[in-house]
């Protein structure tokens, strides 16, 4: 039989997605549903006086169709969430509408509910609250210069600075590192402070859940790629047993991050299905996305790299101040990468965060690395012309041979080839060295790369099997379909490992009834569901007892021998890899090519090539569509985006402007494509974050090489560009 890994196979919803058919949790039909909308504060600290939340409650509960005002003044007590799901996570301390006091704009003072939602958002509007207004800080720079407040409630408030050990869960991920001699060596240096601001996830599908209760079991639609961990989280909240939840989540229409974790519109929304007896559907504005479903908090970076006459790294130092919230822990682990991209036996990296009046950050596309590696790959090039070293031999130079932090080997890692083989491709060799000396019709060219690199991640993940009478084998776990084509990859490893056809296999996800799997994040879902579908195909081989070849075979057998459909239907548990085996890592390496007008201050990206290694490739139409999608995103992030807010109020203010096809470069994307079977049994890692991590800096190198302009903060703005050249001062 054709193996069906490694065949471009369409995404088996693809059709459904581009003729309309697809349904998502907005689209849920449920008999009897009302309509919540949410209310939201307008000022960043302070608090509501009580007898204007009443008035504002009054006024709305006397609009047409309005069937129930959720305040903090009625709303039910919700419990504390447990310590261990709020420490490193960013899942706030503070339940929803426990108190009248505001952290910042766009908290959620009440819920309206009515019968239409036309009805619903109609009462909100005539919700206004009298504040009495505290001295908000909104930059991590006013954090840093003031006093520090006393925590409140029991520590859901915090202020002030703290800084993390770790990321997340991960003890080895040290946030704070410092190896090798303790004062900085001589040599040739470079050091500059770097900036990235605030980026929303934007993603096409607002945010929206559905909730309803049958007698106490509540259930809830909503779009999230954590199934398991909002089931958890949504049953503390609220005091239920787990067993008494069901989240159904069918397809996501984009996520970036954003729906990682329980927001609390989600919890708001099943208190209201139960104030009211009803179902609730809930649906976020694209205005409430920016400041309910978290963002990538800003960044302020100090980077100093030293070298010897010959490139060789001495010291590498890359100190992080990031922003959080005051009700919830998220470091944006920006100095990752340093601890380990190049060989350097002096390592200081550290991470400061500042708690600002601003709502809870998040994981986005590329946690850490994105912003990280555009401070470091931008450096890494200055120090290439520093030293007289072209950018792509120096990092070959300075290519470690094993993780420096812990000294374990690599499970697999082919990062050379994928710089030569992308300079081969890109035709790097034809590069001049100096800037400003490549023009295209009276335009700045410029070429510019830089390394990609993310970790390759695997989690304990459990997978179902039922065979049905008519043939099909239907593998299924808790897992999500956000648009990668989970469903398609997990049926192409299920039928290699069952040694049955494609059309005999079908994946289904997206219900909490499913065994449990991991948040679809981290690049983690091919390895660690994969992993399990693989354990649970193998086993349903075995458990046949012979070899089969169609659908046809596989249904006379089960006709002629009934009770083998129920040994044939099982569930599994896939564990995580060895912790104490070699580590993995995938790499790869950009190249890009920039038309830059300075007439206008237009920067275009015409080119683009990537190679990169992420382990064995299932399915490479999925797999170059991953990071074509990827390089469009840190295209968006080195040229665009940016959230715009007045600095005075906290408020959103103008528009957030991201790519479109018109910004789409050629791409010329390839893969090394060697099985990793260090991490896992079906040799592969994760290709959706990987694709974005390294792009802003290639973009940023290859602006400079353009222009003469060393421009470091994000993004790139048309009025940088329109500045004069002038030649930067030679230390």
């Amino acid at each position: 039989m054709t193996s069906a890994i490694g065949l471009p196979v369409d995404r088996i919803e693809g059709r459904d997605k581009v003729t309309g058919a697809a349904r998502y949790a907005a689209d849920t039909v449920i008999d009897g549903v009302v309509h919540g909308v949410l209310v939201q504060s307008t000022i960043a600290k302070g608090h509501v006086t009580a007898d204007s939340m009443t008035a504002a409650a009054a006024a709305a509960a006397a609009a047409p169709g309005v069937l129930h005002v959720l305040t903090p003044l009625n709303c039910p007590p919700l419990h504390v969430l447990p310590v261990d799901m709020t420490w490193d996570l960013p899942l706030e301390r503070r339940p929803p509408l426990s108190d009248l006091s505001v952290q910042h704009v766009g908290q959620h003072l009440a819920v309206v509910i009515a019968e239409t939602p036309e009805q619903a958002a109609d009462a909100a509007s005539l919700m206004s609250f009298d504040y009495v207004h505290g001295s908000a800080q909104l930059t991590a720079v006013d954090v840093l210069g003031a006093p520090v407040p006393a925590d409140e409630k029991d520590g859901q408030i915090r202020y002030g600075t703290y800084r993390p050990d770790h990321f997340v869960k991960l003890d080895e991920e040290k946030l704070q590192d410092s190896r090798g001699a303790a004062d900085e060596p001589d040599g040739i240096r470079v050091a500059a402070r770097f900036t990235t601001p605030v980026n929303a996830h934007y993603p096409i599908e607002l945010s929206a859940t559905v909730a309803h209760w049958d007698g106490d079991m509540l259930t809830v639609h909503d779009s999230t790629r954590w199934i398991t961990g909002e089931r958890r989280a949504l049953a503390a909240y609220l005091g239920l047993t787990e067993d008494r939840v069901r989240i159904l989540s069918p397809l996501v229409g984009g996520a970036f991050g954003s729906k990682s974790f329980l927001w609390m519109h989600v919890v708001l929304c099943a208190v209201a299905a139960r104030a009211v007896g009803r179902p609730v559907k809930l649906v976020l504005t694209r205005n409430q996305m920016f400041s309910s479903t978290g963002h990538r908090p800003r960044t302020e970076q100090q980077v100093a790299l030293v070298a010897g006459a010959d490139g060789s790294l001495l010291s590498t130092e890359q100190h992080t101040l990031t922003e959080t919230s005051t009700v919830a822990h998220f470091c944006e682990p920006v100095g990752l990468t340093a601890r380990f991209l190049y060989a350097s036996p002096r390592m200081v990296v550290s991470h400061t965060v500042a708690r600002i009046n601003a709502p809870t950050p998040c994981f986005m596309r590329g946690p850490g690395e994105a912003p990280g590696m555009f401070a470091l790959e931008v450096a890494m090039d200055e120090l290439a012309e520093a030293t007289g070293t072209d950018p792509v031999t120096l990092r070959l130079h300075n290519d470690p041979a094993c993780d420096q932090p812990s000294g374990r080997a690599w499970s697999g890692k082919h990062l050379r080839d994928c710089y030569l083989r992308g300079a081969e491709r890109f035709g790097w060799s034809q590069r001049s060295a100096a800037p400003r000396t490549m023009r295209r019709n009276g335009i700045q060219v410029g070429w510019g790369m830089a390394t990609a690199s993310y970790p390759g991640r695997r989690m304990a993940s459990g997978c179902r099997v039922v065979t049905t009478a008519d043939g099909q084998i239907r593998f299924a776990a808790a897992t999500h379909e956000i648009g990668t084509g989970v469903r398609t990859v997990m049926a192409q490893v299920g039928a290699d490992a069952t040694g049955m056809p494609l059309e005999a296999v079908t994946f289904e996800s997206g219900d909490s009834l499913f065994p449990d799997a991991p948040y679809s994040g981290a690049s983690q879902t091919t390895a660690t569901v994969g992993s399990a579908v693989a354990l649970a195909g193998r086993q349903w081989r075995r458990r046949l007892g012979r070899t089969l070849t169609s659908v046809a075979e596989l249904r006379d057998v089960l006709s002629a021998e009934p009770e083998l459909r129920e040994r044939l239907t099982f569930t599994v548990t896939s564990g995580g890899p060895d912790e104490t085996g070699p580590l993995s890592q995938s790499f790869g390496a950009h190249f890009c090519e920039v038309e830059v007008d300075e007439e206008i201050g237009r920067a275009s990206v015409t080119r683009w090539t990537a190679v990169m290694d992420c382990g064995r490739v299932l399915n490479p139409k999925l797999a170059a569509n991953q990071v074509m999608g990827g390089i469009t995103f840190g295209l968006g992030m080195a040229l665009l985006e940016q959230v715009p807010y007045d600095e005075r109020t906290g408020q959103l203010i103008g528009e957030y402007y991201l790519p479109t096809h018109a910004d789409r470069p050629d791409f010329d994307i390839t893969f090394i494509d060697v099985p990793d079977y260090g991490l896992d049994p079906i040799g592969v890692r994760g290709i959706g974050e990987i694709g974005t991590c390294g792009v802003p800096a290639a973009i940023a190198n290859a602006v400079y090489h353009a222009t003469g302009k060393r421009l470091r903060d994000l993004p790139i703005t048309l009025e940088s560009l329109l500045q004069p050249f002038e030649p930067e001062p030679t230390s």
